[in-house]
């Protein structure tokens, strides 16, 4: 999505946030590092911690947000030819390269236009992996043993079964066959989550996608392990930098003004969001 703000803040859950100031500017934070995007600068914030904006100036800037999920978190444990995002860090997260601001137009007029899938799955593709080169870094890691990682398979797959219901830790570890203080070491140092905050992140990607569907937020909340609507809203607005409300308005929005430009099977990846001031 597109438009102006003057504030906005997101906890990221497995998630990358890119962005694109137009317009103005906007100084952030993110823990103790603070920093100003002007008009032209790009974004590339991991999921390492979260970050906010606020205006420069007291003047709202105008931009481009997309958020970007990693596949469906399985492909965090999986070949990491899949996703050119696996394990990538931005350490300098504010770039200024007018070609990928331009390709990041680009990507985000097809994320939104009537396209094929196939169209929009290559030009993310070919854009996250200029990204990667350009300002990404690959952390060293352990090295993980092959049962390692079908544990790390199977827990991810078992998170993802069964995301609505109130799992525990011996639970997941008998699915993944691997005891539990292992395996809470490995999914962090894989994915640099605890295992409940990869079953939260697997909650709200449901409730976008009912969301986006049209389903009522209090059925939204039942289906997808939340305790009421409120506790969706609560965890929804801090993952998103948005309520459940606004981003189900800001959706219907774009697909009334940006002509219907979302698929009934959308790419996996690609995922739109921007906090607005109502």
């Amino acid at each position: 999505m597109e438009g102006r703000t003057s504030t906005y803040g997101i906890e990221p859950r497995g998630e990358y946030v890119f962005g694109l100031v137009e317009d103005g500017a906007m100084r952030s934070r993110r823990g103790r590092e603070r920093r100003l995007v002007e008009a032209g600068q790009l974004v590339a914030w991991d999921p390492s911690a979260p970050h906010s904006g606020t205006a420069a100036g007291g003047r709202a800037w105008s931009s481009r947000l997309m958020v970007i999920e990693v596949g469906s978190l399985l492909d965090l444990v999986t070949d990491d030819d899949r996703n050119p995002l696996v394990e990538v860090e931005f350490p300098r997260p504010v770039l200024a390269d007018q070609a990928l601001a331009d390709g990041f137009r680009r990507l985000h007029a097809a994320l939104e236009r009537p396209t094929t899938r196939l169209e929009r799955e290559v030009r993310l593709a070919e854009w996250l992996a200029a990204i990667v080169d350009r300002g990404g870094r690959r952390p060293a890691t352990a090295d993980r043993t092959p049962r390692d990682e079908r544990a790390l398979r199977r827990a991810m797959e078992y998170l993802g079964d069964h995301s609505n219901r109130n799992v525990g830790l011996n639970e997941l570890a008998a699915a993944a066959g691997i005891g539990k203080f292992r395996l809470v070491r490995l999914v962090r140092d894989r994915t640099g989550l605890p295992p409940h905050s990869l079953q939260l992140a697997h909650r709200i990607r449901t409730a976008r996608r009912l969301l986006e569907a049209g389903r009522p937020i209090a059925e939204v909340a039942a289906a997808t392990g939340f305790a009421d609507q409120s506790h969706l809203h609560r965890h929804f607005q801090r993952s998103l930098g948005l309520t459940p409300g606004q981003y189900r308005r800001r959706i219907l929005d774009t697909s009334r003004h940006g002509g219907g430009g979302r698929e009934s099977n959308p790419p996996e990846q690609g995922r739109c969001s921007h906090r607005f001031e109502d």
